[in-house]
């Protein structure tokens, strides 16, 4: 049942954002874990999983019907701001929290609670493809619409180049046609192992509630466009072309059903645009969660 991995999910976050209230770890040490995610136990993840992943036409069927639910809430999102006369800093906040979730962090654990470890190969993937690669491209560009200073797209372009989840990825990718030994993998798995509970841990300790008040309504249309509508608009894809919603389709909608991103939340506070709505967005996503999910995954099923 999706409960059990939600609850696990739940205990992490609670753990980390308790950590943070009872100043047990100073809140400041979230991006020390979350450093160690990025460059050490992420890379080692996508490259065990990627490397040993078969990419067939289903997938390529799920990866599209994603992006393209995930890019039609988030227009409707932003169409509903300009109706609401919203700034452009919080239009363009709106746009890349409402394109972008959470698909590795938050869909990791809950695919592998359902499917167990061998569904992970297709959660790397997804994200890689939907949000790590697009957020790489088309962050900057709805940043730059925003943002009262320039945003450089080539600047941040060569960011992504040097990530190394990006390098993980495309070493992964173009080294699949060579054999290696699997106890050269074997590091690679204990890296992995220590991803989803610090990375959640980590989200644990940034999330905060304070500026909720003041961005309800954006937050709304957020929320209600990247976990709702997005969600909707995928499966009656899936049912208009008529694909049999098995496996690699629940997973899909898990990952386009996920929360606003905590990276485009980042860039937002980077960029200087709507700060209340970057935090406030995270934190109203993640208790959303827990009941958009099992209500969305007992429609699919």
């Amino acid at each position: 049942m999706i409960v059990y991995p939600l609850f696990s999910m739940f205990i992490l976050l609670f753990s980390g954002y308790l950590a943070k209230r009872v100043r047990i770890i100073s809140p400041n040490s979230a991006i020390v874990f979350l450093d160690f995610v990025l460059w050490f136990a992420l890379p080692a993840l996508i490259f065990d999983k990627v490397y040993h992943l078969n990419i067939d036409t289903t997938l390529i069927s799920v990866i599209i019907t994603g992006f393209f639910s995930s890019f039609f809430a988030a227009f409707v999102a932003v169409s509903v701001g300009i109706m609401l006369k919203f700034t452009r800093p919080t239009l363009a906040s709106i746009a890349l929290l409402s394109l972008f979730g959470n698909t590795l962090f938050i869909g990791i654990p809950i695919t592998q609670g359902l499917y167990g470890q061998s569904a992970i190969n297709d959660v790397i993937f997804y994200d890689q493809i939907v949000t790590a690669l697009p957020i790489s491209i088309l962050g900057p560009l709805i940043l730059s619409f925003g943002a009262p200073t320039r945003v450089s797209i080539i600047q941040n372009s060569i960011k992504i180049i040097k990530f190394p989840p990006f390098i993980a990825l495309s070493l992964a990718l173009i080294l699949k046609n060579f054999n290696f030994p699997e106890i050269i993998f074997d590091p690679l798995k204990m890296f992995s192992n220590s991803v989803i509970p610090v990375a959640l841990f980590a989200v644990g300790m940034k999330l905060g509630f304070n500026s909720i008040k003041s961005s309800y309504k954006s937050c709304s249309i957020v929320i209600g466009a990247k976990m709702i509508l997005a969600p909707i608009i995928f499966l009656l894809i899936a049912k208009a072309f008529g694909f049999e919603i098995n496996q690699k389709w629940i997973i899909g909608l898990i990952e386009v059903g996920t929360p606003p991103m905590v990276l485009a939340s980042a860039m937002i506070l980077k960029a200087n645009l709507d700060s209340n709505l970057a935090i406030s967005a995270v934190a109203i996503g993640v208790i959303a969660l827990f009941f958009t999910m099992p209500t969305l995954y007992l429609i699919a099923t």
